[in-house]
């Protein structure tokens, strides 16, 4: 699937809520999905997780971090200071995930599908007409 015609060029930047910790990226996004699986469900707090990948040679982190192995293939960093999840680090590629509402401009970026939708939250109703998996996606990552 083709990145999102409504996409800003890059470069993008973000950071967290206190601004210890920065990111600069330099590359287009490999893919942009809205996860509603129960682990991002947890670990961001929230009902869902928007977030696109980058090739991990795009992206540039100051600041300190910490990080979680939240399950078996995929690290969560996170300010030590504030909290905010900054990057999610997969074991299977040389990508970084970004969450959307860490960048300073949120709205760079428009997700191209729904995951895990199979966990959503009942409340919430997806009427933004994009495709939505039970699962994971069954399309794999753009090459970068």
């Amino acid at each position: 699937m083709p990145a999102n015609s409504q996409n800003l060029p890059p470069p993008y930047e973000g950071g967290c809520a206190c601004g210890a910790v920065r990111y600069r990226i330099e590359a287009e996004t490999l893919g942009a999905r809205i996860c509603h699986c129960r682990i991002c469900q947890q670990a961001m707090g929230a009902p869902f997780l928007a977030v696109a990948s980058f090739p991990k040679e795009g992206v540039t982190v100051s600041g300190k971090t910490a990080r979680w192995q939240s399950s078996a293939r995929l690290f969560r960093h996170f300010c030590p200071a504030c909290g905010t999840r900054l990057t999610l680090e997969p074991l299977d590629g040389p990508r970084l995930g970004v969450p959307l509402a860490t960048l300073d401009n949120p709205a760079a970026i428009h997700p191209e599908m729904h995951i895990w939708v199979s966990s959503r939250v009942p409340w919430l109703a997806l009427d933004d007409g994009l495709p939505q998996h039970a699962e994971g996606s069954p399309e794999p990552y753009r090459s970068g």
